[in-house]
């Protein structure tokens, strides 16, 4: 307990920044990629930040810093299939995406090219261990395959956070701040396909290319200081919160 609480600063000032990164990335999503093409100010606060963000890293950095700095290598078995179904299932499921009519549901996408992945990935598996019993190289036998991994577990990890996250604000504030029904393949319009692959393929540049920086930068910082600025953020966020709240309940009731 001790612990967290020293390390509450570091954990807080990553949280903002993963939550100042999400709501730009939506902002622009929204203003430059997807109608309605103008500013709008996503998520439930008011000021420049979209919490779920923050707290997505931060729960992948938690269950997911131990499986990252240990070596998943291609010679186990296990790994190789999860990788090899992964990639496989990924460039399928793409290319179906666009070189087909839009399919809105899982079901309907089983139902119409599932025996196709199926027979896919079991001839992919196939080729895979052939390659290997037959190979000599050390270096295939070897090979790091733990970002795959951590790509496949990031992908199913921010999917739940996802769909609860809506659940959530559409339970308590009787907000919908996105609707995946007319999107290709979705879950009860909660999440789909696209936002999905995104978030695994987001979620893997942070955690490698981004985190490392923020962790050099904090060590870097006094503790002194690092407690003056969660202070400077953290009481405005906290006010935007609970104003936001009352607002949204005095609308309600």
């Amino acid at each position: 307990m001790k612990k967290i609480l020293k390390k509450f600063p570091d954990y807080y000032l990553t949280f903002c920044v993963y939550a100042l990164i999400g709501w730009l990335y939506e902002v622009f999503w929204m203003w430059f990629v997807v109608p309605p093409f103008h500013f709008i100010n996503r998520g439930v606060l008011f000021g420049p930040f979209l919490p779920i963000y923050g707290f997505g890293i931060l729960i992948l950095l938690f269950m997911l810093d131990k499986f990252m700095n240990k070596k998943h290598k291609i010679s186990n078995n296990l790994y190789l299939i999860i990788s090899i179904l992964t990639i496989i299932t990924f460039i399928y499921i793409t290319i179906i995406e666009y070189t087909t009519p839009k399919i809105f549901h899982i079901s309907e996408f089983m139902s119409k090219y599932g025996i196709g992945l199926i027979i896919v990935n079991l001839v992919s598996l196939g080729l895979g261990f052939l390659i290997l019993n037959k190979t000599k190289s050390k270096k295939i036998k070897n090979l790091d395959v733990t970002i795959i991994l951590v790509f496949l577990l990031i992908w199913i990890i921010t999917t739940v956070i996802e769909y609860a996250s809506h659940f959530m604000t559409d339970k308590l504030f009787h907000t919908m701040l996105w609707d995946y029904s007319k999107d290709f393949l979705n879950i009860n319009k909660r999440v789909n396909w696209d936002a999905s692959r995104n978030f695994a393929i987001g979620g893997t540049l942070l955690l490698y290319l981004v985190q490392p920086q923020i962790d050099k930068f904090l060590k870097k910082l006094p503790n002194n200081r690092k407690i003056y600025i969660t202070l400077i953020i953290g009481i405005p966020m906290l006010i935007d919160l609970i104003v936001n709240v009352i607002s949204k309940y005095v609308v309600i009731l």
